[in-house]
């Protein structure tokens, strides 16, 4: 006969010996210590083949009985157990007491999972490539396939307006070349950047040429007073063409030295003539006593007398001819 106790502590349903009435148990799950009841008409599970216990006690059946009447419910309320958990537990040596041993409890494993074939494995990993493969896949189709394209990841979108108002901006026809997307925002980027450079090649001129000015203005020295002096130069009584006349001035004896004292050339033309220049803007020698010399282009310098190497320059002496 074999008794059927309900664990007071984890519901665990255990089934004990009949044999084992009176003794001290544990419960295999919870560690519960318990005393072993006596079998009663509910708590035995008994066969059709066993005969009633002889030890049971009568009060006990009438008390089970007066319960089962009164309470309108199933007198085992304990769900069914879970007990999973006890694959690999062994509840004998819990279950071992000093004078005796509980009977074994019935554990059933639940059934493994079935293990996947080599040939589903081999279906799962072709259906990953597969995957992959879709996701890095480019357009390498005709030209009119990528338009085709474009115009549907561009329809309902601001891409699809802009795209629109580049076609009619450029004239496009039935002639024109369809343009992918990134090909017509490329050519958005350039019609910008030329755009941009058209109106801001001017005003970065305009400045170039302010500040040019600016900066002459700014450093530019006021010109002294000059004097327009021009002459004629001739050997052996020929008109000398090509030579460098220069008038370099000298500052008076015991005086101040001359501030701007910039010498003054020119050079002759096929007559002999030369026209004297402060700079390369402004004609003209500063007034005072100058020291003259004439020379080649190539720097060669002509003899000449003492009377010809020093001039004065004034307001009625402006006209010097040199033979040399």
């Amino acid at each position: 006969m074999v008794i059927r106790y309900t664990c007071k502590k984890c519901k665990s349903v255990l089934k004990i010996s009949e044999d084992l009435t009176g003794t001290d148990g544990q419960c295999p799950k919870c560690k519960a210590n318990f005393k072993v009841p006596a079998p009663t008409s509910d708590a035995r599970d008994s066969s059709p083949t066993d005969s009633p216990s002889k030890d049971a006690d009568p009060a006990e059946d009438e008390f089970a009985e007066a319960v089962a009447e009164l309470v309108d419910m199933p007198t085992e309320l304990t769900p069914p157990v879970d007990l999973s958990a006890m694959d690999e537990f062994d509840p004998i040596p819990g279950l071992e007491p000093d004078n005796g041993a509980f009977a074994q409890v019935e554990v059933t494993s639940p059934p493994e999972a079935p293990k996947p074939s080599v040939a589903e494995l081999m279906r799962a990993h072709e259906e990953v490539k597969k995957k992959k493969a879709a996701t890095k896949k480019k357009d390498k189709g005709s030209l009119e396939g990528a338009a085709a394209a474009a115009d549907i990841m561009t329809t309902g979108t601001a891409a699809s307006a802009l795209t629109r108002t580049y076609d009619k901006k450029r004239g496009s026809g039935s002639d024109a070349p369809i343009l992918t997307r990134d090909e017509r925002r490329q050519a958005e980027q350039r019609d910008a950047a030329i755009s941009y450079a058209k109106k801001a090649i001017p005003s970065l001129a305009g400045m170039v040429i302010c500040g040019y000015f600016l900066f002459r203005w700014a450093f530019s020295a006021a010109l002294p007073d000059l004097e327009y002096v021009t002459g004629v130069v001739t050997r052996n009584d020929a008109p000398l063409a090509g030579v460098v006349v220069q008038f370099a001035p000298l500052a008076p004896a015991g005086g101040m030295p001359l501030e701007n004292a910039t010498p003054s050339t020119g050079i002759t033309d096929s007559n002999g003539e030369f026209i004297l220049m402060y700079d390369p803007d402004n004609a003209g020698v500063l007034p005072g006593v100058h020291e003259v010399s004439i020379s080649t282009v190539s720097g060669a310098v002509y003899p000449m007398g003492a009377d010809s190497r020093q001039k004065t320059v004034s307001s009625d002496s402006k006209k010097f001819n040199f033979s040399l």
